[in-house]
Protein backbone atom coordinates (compact mmCIF):
# COMPACT_ATOMS: atom_id res chain seq x y z
CA UNK A 1 0.00 0.00 0.00
CA UNK A 2 1.08 3.21 -0.96
CA UNK A 3 0.41 6.10 1.82
CA UNK A 4 0.89 9.92 1.34
CA UNK A 5 0.96 11.57 5.26
CA UNK A 6 0.29 14.93 5.30
CA UNK A 7 1.36 17.25 8.70
CA UNK A 8 1.56 20.23 10.27
CA UNK A 9 4.51 19.03 12.47
CA UNK A 10 7.40 16.85 12.01
CA UNK A 11 11.02 16.26 13.18
CA UNK A 12 12.76 17.98 14.68
CA UNK A 13 9.94 19.10 16.40
CA UNK A 14 9.21 17.05 19.75
CA UNK A 15 5.34 16.45 20.66
CA UNK A 16 2.69 13.85 20.63
CA UNK A 17 1.67 13.75 17.16
CA UNK A 18 5.18 13.61 15.49
CA UNK A 19 5.53 10.79 17.72
CA UNK A 20 2.25 8.94 16.35
CA UNK A 21 3.44 10.10 12.88
CA UNK A 22 6.97 8.46 13.23
CA UNK A 23 6.00 5.31 14.73
CA UNK A 24 3.29 4.39 12.35
CA UNK A 25 5.56 5.34 9.74
CA UNK A 26 7.98 2.77 11.31
CA UNK A 27 5.53 0.07 11.30
CA UNK A 28 4.27 0.22 7.60
CA UNK A 29 7.75 0.72 6.72
CA UNK A 30 8.44 -2.80 8.53
CA UNK A 31 5.29 -4.13 7.23
CA UNK A 32 6.89 -3.08 3.26
CA UNK A 33 4.41 -0.63 2.68
CA UNK A 34 5.51 2.57 1.23
CA UNK A 35 5.14 5.67 3.11
CA UNK A 36 5.22 9.35 1.87
CA UNK A 37 5.62 12.46 4.55
CA UNK A 38 4.39 15.83 3.36
CA UNK A 39 5.04 18.27 6.61
CA UNK A 40 6.36 22.06 6.95
CA UNK A 41 10.01 23.05 6.60
CA UNK A 42 12.22 23.58 10.11
CA UNK A 43 14.93 26.18 9.55
CA UNK A 44 17.86 24.00 8.16
CA UNK A 45 16.59 21.06 9.18
CA UNK A 46 17.84 17.88 7.01
CA UNK A 47 16.10 14.54 6.46
CA UNK A 48 17.81 11.87 7.24
CA UNK A 49 14.39 9.75 6.27
CA UNK A 50 13.24 8.80 1.96
CA UNK A 51 10.32 10.47 0.72
CA UNK A 52 9.92 13.36 3.26
CA UNK A 53 8.88 16.24 0.98
CA UNK A 54 9.04 19.77 2.77
CA UNK A 55 7.00 23.08 2.20
CA UNK A 56 8.27 26.42 3.20
CA UNK A 57 7.11 27.51 6.58
CA UNK A 58 6.67 30.64 8.41
CA UNK A 59 6.59 30.82 12.44
CA UNK A 60 3.48 30.77 14.38
CA UNK A 61 4.76 33.70 16.25
CA UNK A 62 8.32 35.30 17.40
CA UNK A 63 7.97 33.90 21.03
CA UNK A 64 6.38 30.41 19.36
CA UNK A 65 8.40 27.94 17.21
CA UNK A 66 6.06 26.50 15.61
CA UNK A 67 6.77 26.39 11.58
CA UNK A 68 3.25 27.00 9.72
CA UNK A 69 3.45 25.42 5.87
CA UNK A 70 2.97 27.52 3.21
CA UNK A 71 0.31 24.72 1.59
CA UNK A 72 2.07 25.41 -1.66
CA UNK A 73 5.25 23.78 -3.88
CA UNK A 74 5.79 23.80 -7.06
CA UNK A 75 8.48 21.08 -6.31
CA UNK A 76 6.31 18.77 -4.02
CA UNK A 77 3.55 19.28 -6.73
CA UNK A 78 5.82 17.59 -9.44
CA UNK A 79 6.65 14.56 -6.69
CA UNK A 80 2.50 14.60 -6.33
CA UNK A 81 1.61 14.38 -9.75
CA UNK A 82 3.62 11.49 -10.37
CA UNK A 83 2.84 9.41 -6.71
CA UNK A 84 0.47 7.02 -7.41
CA UNK A 85 -1.25 6.80 -4.02
CA UNK A 86 -3.67 4.28 -1.99
CA UNK A 87 -4.81 6.35 0.57
CA UNK A 88 -3.87 9.83 2.01
CA UNK A 89 -4.21 10.43 5.97
CA UNK A 90 -3.85 13.81 7.22
CA UNK A 91 -2.79 14.57 10.88
CA UNK A 92 -4.87 18.19 10.99
CA UNK A 93 -7.48 20.13 10.12
CA UNK A 94 -5.98 23.14 9.14
CA UNK A 95 -2.95 24.40 6.62
CA UNK A 96 -1.59 21.14 5.16
CA UNK A 97 -4.92 18.96 6.23
CA UNK A 98 -7.64 20.92 3.05
CA UNK A 99 -4.45 20.33 0.72
CA UNK A 100 -4.22 16.61 1.85
CA UNK A 101 -8.35 16.42 0.64
CA UNK A 102 -7.54 18.20 -2.56
CA UNK A 103 -4.81 16.02 -3.45
CA UNK A 104 -7.05 12.66 -2.38
CA UNK A 105 -10.02 14.78 -4.79
CA UNK A 106 -7.30 15.10 -7.64
CA UNK A 107 -6.36 11.45 -7.68
CA UNK A 108 -9.35 9.93 -6.91
CA UNK A 109 -8.69 8.14 -3.78
CA UNK A 110 -9.57 7.95 -0.26
CA UNK A 111 -8.42 10.91 2.78
CA UNK A 112 -8.71 9.92 6.01
CA UNK A 113 -8.03 12.33 9.06
CA UNK A 114 -6.50 11.79 12.89
CA UNK A 115 -8.68 14.19 15.47
CA UNK A 116 -5.29 14.31 17.74
CA UNK A 117 -6.04 17.09 19.80
CA UNK A 118 -8.86 18.99 21.44
CA UNK A 119 -8.07 22.50 19.88
CA UNK A 120 -11.23 24.85 21.90
CA UNK A 121 -8.51 24.22 25.15
CA UNK A 122 -5.48 26.04 22.53
CA UNK A 123 -7.59 28.90 22.32
CA UNK A 124 -4.87 31.31 24.06
CA UNK A 125 -2.94 31.18 20.88
CA UNK A 126 -5.46 33.42 19.05
CA UNK A 127 -6.21 36.86 19.80
CA UNK A 128 -9.77 36.71 19.40
CA UNK A 129 -12.59 36.52 21.80
CA UNK A 130 -12.24 33.07 23.24
CA UNK A 131 -16.18 32.23 22.52
CA UNK A 132 -15.90 33.34 18.60
CA UNK A 133 -12.33 31.17 18.79
CA UNK A 134 -14.04 28.12 19.66
CA UNK A 135 -17.30 28.29 17.94
CA UNK A 136 -14.92 28.95 14.57
CA UNK A 137 -12.80 25.52 15.50
CA UNK A 138 -15.78 23.40 15.68
CA UNK A 139 -17.28 24.97 12.30
CA UNK A 140 -13.60 23.85 11.04
CA UNK A 141 -13.74 20.76 12.32
CA UNK A 142 -17.22 19.81 11.23
CA UNK A 143 -16.51 21.50 7.69
CA UNK A 144 -13.08 19.49 7.48
CA UNK A 145 -14.49 16.22 8.11
CA UNK A 146 -17.36 16.56 5.69
CA UNK A 147 -14.28 16.63 2.91
CA UNK A 148 -12.80 13.60 4.32
CA UNK A 149 -13.67 9.61 3.84
CA UNK A 150 -13.05 8.69 7.42
CA UNK A 151 -12.19 10.03 10.69
CA UNK A 152 -9.66 8.30 13.70
CA UNK A 153 -9.04 9.99 17.40
CA UNK A 154 -6.78 7.89 19.76
CA UNK A 155 -9.45 8.20 22.69
CA UNK A 156 -13.29 6.94 23.24
CA UNK A 157 -13.61 10.25 24.95
CA UNK A 158 -12.06 12.35 21.94
CA UNK A 159 -14.77 10.45 19.77
CA UNK A 160 -17.85 11.41 21.60
CA UNK A 161 -16.58 15.18 21.48
CA UNK A 162 -16.60 14.62 17.68
CA UNK A 163 -19.96 13.06 17.90
CA UNK A 164 -21.09 16.21 19.85
CA UNK A 165 -20.32 17.83 16.99
CA UNK A 166 -22.62 16.10 14.84
CA UNK A 167 -19.73 14.11 12.12
CA UNK A 168 -21.20 11.72 10.40
CA UNK A 169 -18.01 9.84 8.86
CA UNK A 170 -16.98 7.04 10.00
CA UNK A 171 -15.03 7.31 13.22
CA UNK A 172 -12.19 4.56 14.82
CA UNK A 173 -10.82 4.88 17.98
CA UNK A 174 -7.17 3.88 17.46
CA UNK A 175 -4.81 4.68 20.41
CA UNK A 176 -1.32 6.40 20.24
CA UNK A 177 1.65 3.84 19.72
CA UNK A 178 4.89 3.41 21.56
CA UNK A 179 7.48 1.14 21.65
CA UNK A 180 7.55 -1.61 24.40
CA UNK A 181 11.11 -2.39 25.06
CA UNK A 182 10.84 -5.83 26.94
CA UNK A 183 14.55 -5.05 28.11
CA UNK A 184 14.92 -3.19 30.91
CA UNK A 185 15.83 0.51 30.34
CA UNK A 186 18.46 2.14 32.10
CA UNK A 187 19.25 5.34 32.95
CA UNK A 188 21.40 5.27 35.87
CA UNK A 189 23.95 7.16 33.76
CA UNK A 190 21.28 10.66 34.14
CA UNK A 191 21.20 9.87 37.77
CA UNK A 192 25.17 10.75 38.12
CA UNK A 193 24.91 13.23 35.84
CA UNK A 194 21.71 15.19 37.46
CA UNK A 195 23.41 14.27 41.21
CA UNK A 196 20.50 12.13 42.30
CA UNK A 197 21.70 8.77 44.24
CA UNK A 198 19.03 8.61 47.46
CA UNK A 199 15.93 11.04 46.22
CA UNK A 200 12.58 9.92 44.91
CA UNK A 201 12.11 11.33 41.34
CA UNK A 202 8.99 12.96 39.97
CA UNK A 203 8.92 13.18 36.41
CA UNK A 204 6.85 15.38 33.13
CA UNK A 205 7.95 14.88 29.89
CA UNK A 206 6.50 16.85 26.60
CA UNK A 207 5.99 20.05 25.13
CA UNK A 208 6.13 22.89 27.41
CA UNK A 209 3.73 25.27 26.73
CA UNK A 210 0.65 27.12 28.78
CA UNK A 211 -2.25 24.36 27.72
CA UNK A 212 -0.06 21.98 29.60
CA UNK A 213 -0.65 23.45 33.29
CA UNK A 214 2.80 23.10 34.83
CA UNK A 215 2.16 25.97 36.98
CA UNK A 216 -0.25 23.49 38.76
CA UNK A 217 2.59 20.67 38.86
CA UNK A 218 4.77 23.41 40.52
CA UNK A 219 2.69 24.05 43.36
CA UNK A 220 1.38 20.47 43.72
CA UNK A 221 5.09 19.88 44.20
CA UNK A 222 5.60 22.89 46.69
CA UNK A 223 2.87 21.28 48.67
CA UNK A 224 4.42 17.72 48.30
CA UNK A 225 7.70 18.99 49.53
CA UNK A 226 6.39 20.76 52.55
CA UNK A 227 4.75 17.57 54.02
CA UNK A 228 6.62 14.58 52.81
CA UNK A 229 9.65 13.42 55.32
CA UNK A 230 11.46 11.85 51.67
CA UNK A 231 14.26 13.65 49.78
CA UNK A 232 12.46 14.14 46.11
CA UNK A 233 13.08 15.84 42.86
CA UNK A 234 10.91 16.86 40.27
CA UNK A 235 12.07 16.43 36.34
CA UNK A 236 10.35 18.48 33.75
CA UNK A 237 12.02 16.93 30.60
CA UNK A 238 11.12 19.13 27.16
CA UNK A 239 11.07 22.64 25.85
CA UNK A 240 8.38 25.27 24.80
CA UNK A 241 7.15 28.84 24.97
CA UNK A 242 6.56 28.53 28.88
CA UNK A 243 9.88 26.99 30.11
CA UNK A 244 10.81 30.53 31.24
CA UNK A 245 7.67 31.51 32.72
CA UNK A 246 7.81 27.94 34.96
CA UNK A 247 11.58 28.69 35.68
CA UNK A 248 10.31 32.34 37.75
CA UNK A 249 7.62 30.72 38.88
CA UNK A 250 10.03 27.81 40.83
CA UNK A 251 12.13 30.99 42.23
CA UNK A 252 9.08 32.59 43.45
CA UNK A 253 7.69 29.09 45.08
CA UNK A 254 11.13 28.88 46.16
CA UNK A 255 11.33 25.24 45.15
CA UNK A 256 13.67 26.10 42.22
CA UNK A 257 16.88 23.96 43.84
CA UNK A 258 14.36 20.99 43.42
CA UNK A 259 13.01 21.13 40.24
CA UNK A 260 15.42 19.99 37.36
CA UNK A 261 14.41 21.65 33.67
CA UNK A 262 16.08 19.18 31.35
CA UNK A 263 15.42 21.37 28.19
CA UNK A 264 14.65 19.45 24.79
CA UNK A 265 15.94 15.64 25.05
CA UNK A 266 15.96 13.66 21.71
CA UNK A 267 12.96 11.34 21.42
CA UNK A 268 14.60 8.15 21.75
CA UNK A 269 16.19 8.95 25.21
CA UNK A 270 13.25 9.49 27.04
CA UNK A 271 12.59 6.34 27.93
CA UNK A 272 15.86 6.58 30.24
CA UNK A 273 14.88 9.25 31.82
CA UNK A 274 11.38 7.78 32.52
CA UNK A 275 13.79 4.36 33.96
CA UNK A 276 14.71 6.55 36.45
CA UNK A 277 11.50 8.13 37.95
CA UNK A 278 9.20 6.74 40.45
CA UNK A 279 6.23 8.64 38.95
CA UNK A 280 4.84 10.43 36.56
CA UNK A 281 2.80 13.34 37.70
CA UNK A 282 0.26 14.88 34.29
CA UNK A 283 -1.71 18.36 35.26
CA UNK A 284 -2.41 18.73 31.38
CA UNK A 285 -6.42 18.79 30.48
CA UNK A 286 -5.56 18.98 27.23
CA UNK A 287 -4.71 15.90 25.88
CA UNK A 288 -6.15 13.34 23.66
CA UNK A 289 -4.86 10.33 25.02
CA UNK A 290 -1.51 11.57 25.92
CA UNK A 291 1.19 9.35 24.57
CA UNK A 292 3.72 10.92 27.01
CA UNK A 293 1.55 9.04 29.82
CA UNK A 294 2.10 5.70 27.69
CA UNK A 295 5.89 5.81 27.39
CA UNK A 296 6.12 6.13 31.13
CA UNK A 297 3.56 3.19 31.60
CA UNK A 298 5.38 0.90 28.94
CA UNK A 299 8.79 1.94 31.51
CA UNK A 300 7.03 0.96 34.55
CA UNK A 301 6.37 4.13 35.51
CA UNK A 302 3.05 4.80 36.94
CA UNK A 303 1.08 7.45 36.33
CA UNK A 304 -0.56 10.08 38.63
CA UNK A 305 -3.10 12.43 36.32
CA UNK A 306 -5.06 15.01 36.97
CA UNK A 307 -9.00 14.02 35.58
CA UNK A 308 -9.06 14.84 32.11
CA UNK A 309 -10.76 13.18 29.53
CA UNK A 310 -7.09 11.80 27.81
CA UNK A 311 -6.14 10.38 30.86
CA UNK A 312 -9.11 8.32 31.72
CA UNK A 313 -8.86 6.72 28.38
CA UNK A 314 -5.01 5.34 29.52
CA UNK A 315 -5.25 5.13 33.40
CA UNK A 316 -7.35 2.95 35.79
CA UNK A 317 -7.50 4.65 38.52
CA UNK A 318 -5.89 2.05 41.35
CA UNK A 319 -4.59 0.01 38.75
CA UNK A 320 -2.08 1.65 37.02
CA UNK A 321 -1.71 5.10 38.52
CA UNK A 322 -4.10 7.50 40.17
CA UNK A 323 -6.62 9.98 39.16
CA UNK A 324 -6.90 12.82 40.73
CA UNK A 325 -8.58 16.48 40.89
CA UNK A 326 -6.74 19.95 40.18
CA UNK A 327 -7.20 20.55 43.58
CA UNK A 328 -2.72 21.05 44.70
CA UNK A 329 -3.35 19.29 48.28
CA UNK A 330 -5.63 16.39 46.20
CA UNK A 331 -2.19 15.67 43.67
CA UNK A 332 0.38 16.29 46.54
CA UNK A 333 -1.30 13.83 49.08
CA UNK A 334 -1.88 11.21 46.41
CA UNK A 335 1.57 11.68 45.52
CA UNK A 336 2.48 11.57 49.08
CA UNK A 337 1.07 8.65 50.15
CA UNK A 338 2.09 6.62 46.98
CA UNK A 339 5.63 7.00 47.45
CA UNK A 340 5.23 5.63 50.89
CA UNK A 341 3.54 2.92 50.01
CA UNK A 342 6.01 0.16 48.61
CA UNK A 343 3.82 -2.87 48.23
CA UNK A 344 0.93 -0.71 46.38
CA UNK A 345 3.95 1.11 44.21
CA UNK A 346 5.22 -2.58 43.48
CA UNK A 347 1.61 -3.88 42.44
CA UNK A 348 1.00 -0.44 40.06
CA UNK A 349 4.10 -0.46 38.51
CA UNK A 350 3.54 -4.44 37.36
CA UNK A 351 0.32 -3.14 36.05
CA UNK A 352 1.41 -0.25 34.27
CA UNK A 353 3.66 -2.33 32.14
CA UNK A 354 1.01 -5.17 31.71
CA UNK A 355 -1.26 -1.91 30.48
CA UNK A 356 1.09 -0.80 27.96
CA UNK A 357 1.25 -3.64 26.16
CA UNK A 358 -1.87 -2.62 24.07
CA UNK A 359 -0.38 0.14 22.57
CA UNK A 360 2.68 -1.56 21.06
CA UNK A 361 3.45 0.64 18.20
CA UNK A 362 3.41 -2.64 15.68
CA UNK A 363 0.07 -3.67 16.80
CA UNK A 364 -1.51 -0.11 16.34
CA UNK A 365 0.17 0.14 13.22
CA UNK A 366 -2.18 -2.95 12.08
CA UNK A 367 -5.26 -1.10 14.06
CA UNK A 368 -4.59 1.87 10.80
CA UNK A 369 -4.04 -0.82 8.15
CA UNK A 370 -6.87 -2.38 8.78
CA UNK A 371 -8.80 0.89 8.53
CA UNK A 372 -6.94 2.20 5.36
CA UNK A 373 -8.47 -1.11 3.63
CA UNK A 374 -11.84 -1.17 5.17
CA UNK A 375 -12.18 3.09 4.16
CA UNK A 376 -10.59 2.06 0.18
CA UNK A 377 -13.42 -0.96 0.26
CA UNK A 378 -16.03 1.80 0.93
CA UNK A 379 -14.71 4.46 -1.46
CA UNK A 380 -14.37 1.99 -4.38
CA UNK A 381 -18.23 0.21 -4.06
CA UNK A 382 -19.75 3.41 -5.73
CA UNK A 383 -16.89 2.65 -8.43
CA UNK A 384 -17.66 -0.88 -9.02
CA UNK A 385 -21.49 -0.72 -8.66
CA UNK A 386 -21.17 2.26 -11.65
CA UNK A 387 -19.29 -0.16 -13.79
CA UNK A 388 -22.07 -3.30 -13.46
Amino acid sequence: MRIGVFTNCYHPMVNGVVGVVNLVRRGLLEKGHEVYIFAPAFDDYVDVEENVYRFKAVDLTKEVKYPIAIPYSRKINQVLNGLELDIIHTHHPFVLGPLAASVASKKRVPVIYTFHTQYELYNHYVPLPKTLVNQMIRRRIKNFCMRVDGVTTPADTAKQLLLEYQIAKPIQVIPNPTIINTQKVNGDHLKIKYGLQDERILINTGRIAPEKNLGLLLRAFKYILERSSDSIKLMIVGDGPELNNLKVLANELAIADQVIFTGLVPPEQIPEYLAIADLFVMTSMSEVRPLAQLEALAVGVPVVSVKAPGAQDNIVSGENGLLVSTDVADIGDNVISLLSDHARMRVLKENAIKSSLRYDYRNITQEYLNFYQQIITEYQKPKQEVCR
